[in-house]
């Protein structure tokens, strides 16, 4: 089960990366678009719709590994009773 924990651990942060790496990208194209739509320049521009889905749902799942490999870690195990629970209860006298 440690061997799991560490590699949910690793793909989040690895898919984490990619999505900055991502956002970073689309931040330029973004620019570049509202640059082409002040120039009032109506062809050949991209449409960035796809990538920033793609950028959404990798933080998505960067977040959902990070999340589940987060909580397997710090579960705690469980551990056995010494011996059983006492109950309040008096003993009985007959």
């Amino acid at each position: 089960m440690n061997n799991l924990k560490r590699v949910l651990l690793f793909f989040g942060v690895v898919v984490l990366l990619g999505a900055v790496g991502l956002l970073a990208k689309n931040l330029i194209d973004l620019n570049q678009l509202v640059a082409v739509a002040s120039a009032n320049r109506s062809t050949g521009f991209f449409h960035p719709g796809r990538e920033v889905l793609l950028t959404a749902g990798l933080a998505l799942l960067s977040g959902l590994l990070l999340g589940l490999g987060i909580a397997l870690h710090t579960r705690p195990a469980h551990e056995p009773r010494a011996h059983p629970p006492q109950s309040n209860r008096p003993p009985d006298l007959n």
